[in-house]
């Protein structure tokens, strides 16, 4: 049976040819997408030099040895407003008032704050302090050169990135287009949302809790779906699905029970068909994954955690791979606050609490961890890459962050 990470390289080696397009949005629909091309930054920012602080622009080599005992004594041009060209220019021995965010007019070095200064009654302004050139302003080009880059292809468009692109004069970005997901879930005991829940029934809360995480990953669904288990049903939606789809997803039927049809309609449609049923992950370890009409198809035991587990270890990890992500998955170092060792699972679902000095990994569970609550409870899950040995009280363990 392959492993986790077997298990990715052939799922890659079968779709890495999967072409994704792009489009063009404005950078807030961008918010979370995948950057489809390098930005690099078309202008300086600032555009020109500008004060920091509100004060006087000064040419720096004029208040050397200024103190309060002994200011030195600057002309006065007049005042620099926000938001306007500078006209003037600084000579030595002259001064001009700026605000913060002021053009930095020609010649002046420096800027002192206002505080530090007093005004003559002749109309002189006294500084009161040492200047060196550059002190409280910003260069032109000093925080973005222009030609510099923003942004790396395969990024996730963050909100701090938005920011730097609009100082830079960009409003429009090229992102991977959203991944279109089509869910089939399967089985006669299920019923959707609005529908009455009779004795025997369940509802469907797998396709609810995989278009949750399609949707936060920026993907789109197109198509959800409750099929009875009825083999010629199986095949008609999974060959609606993979028309209208770049993934499916089906929920349920992966097993070898006579009523577990996924593997088979598959296999039924044209393409490779399945080439992995089964991998060393519990839960999700009936995991199917095949080809039908040149679509990558997941069939995801029908378990409450097994689909959230397999769609983050797995379908993610090849949506990433197609888009060439360059973003880790999310993760943080927690404390193991429980002991499970030997485990029998490779993935299990923990709690995290704010610690005195660190972060605390709780069970999501009670009693069972694989109850469908433990996955609401849960903000993260761990890989016990060796079960035998598990996880002890006291340990630091890399929680992945749901």
């Amino acid at each position: 049976m392959l492993s986790l990470k077997a298990a990715n390289e052939l799922i890659w080696k079968k779709f890495q040819h999967i072409e994704m397009g792009h489009e063009q949005v404005d950078i807030l629909d961008g918010l979370d997408r995948i950057v489809a091309e390098d930005i690099v930054s078309p202008v300086d920012v600032p555009g020109f030099s500008r004060s920091m602080c509100d004060g006087y622009a000064v040419v720096a080599s004029d208040t050397q040895g200024a103190s309060e005992d002994n200011p030195v004594s600057l002309s006065y041009l007049g005042e620099v407003p926000p938001g306007v060209n500078a006209a003037m220019e600084v000579k030595e021995g002259q001064c001009a008032y700026v605000s913060t965010g002021s053009m930095i007019p020609p010649g002046a070095d420096a800027v002192i704050m206002v505080e530090r200064t007093k005004q003559s009654e002749e109309g002189f302004i006294q500084v009161s302090m040492q200047m060196k050139s550059g002190q409280f302003m910003m260069g032109q080009g000093s925080d973005i050169k222009a030609g510099s880059l923003l942004i790396e292809r395969g990024k996730k468009l963050s909100a701090g990135n938005i920011g730097a692109l609009v100082a830079a004069g960009i409003y429009k970005i090229k992102v991977f287009n959203r991944l279109r997901f089509a869910i089939i879930a399967t089985g006669d005991e299920l019923v959707d949302a609005g529908q009455d829940l009779l004795p025997g029934k369940i509802r469907d809360s797998n396709s609810y809790a995989l278009q949750a995480l399609i949707t936060k990953a920026a993907g789109e669904v197109v198509r959800r779906v409750l099929v009875k288990d009825n083999r010629e049903l199986y095949k008609q939606e999974l060959e609606n699905a993979v028309k209208c789809a770049d993934v499916v997803l089906i929920s349920g039927g992966c097993s070898v029970g006579i009523r577990d049809f996924t593997a088979e309609a598959i296999n039924e449609l044209p393409g490779e068909g399945v080439f992995i049923h089964g991998i060393e992950i519990r839960p999700g370890r009936p995991l199917i994954v095949g080809e039908s009409m040149g679509k990558p198809v997941f069939g995801l035991p029908g378990h409450p955690v097994a689909p959230v587990l397999l769609f983050k270890t797995v379908v993610e990890e090849l949506w990433r791979r197609l888009v060439a992500c360059r973003e880790e998955a999310d993760s943080i170092i927690a404390v193991v606050d429980f002991d499970m060792s030997p485990c029998i699972f490779t993935h299990l679902f923990v709690q995290l609490e704010k610690g005195d000095d660190s972060i605390i990994a709780r069970p999501a569970f009670k009693g069972n961890p694989t109850q469908t609550s433990a996955i609401s409870r849960a903000g993260g899950y761990i890989w016990i890459k060796d079960p035998e040995k598990g996880l002890c009280r006291g340990q630091a363990a890399k929680v992945f962050v749901l």
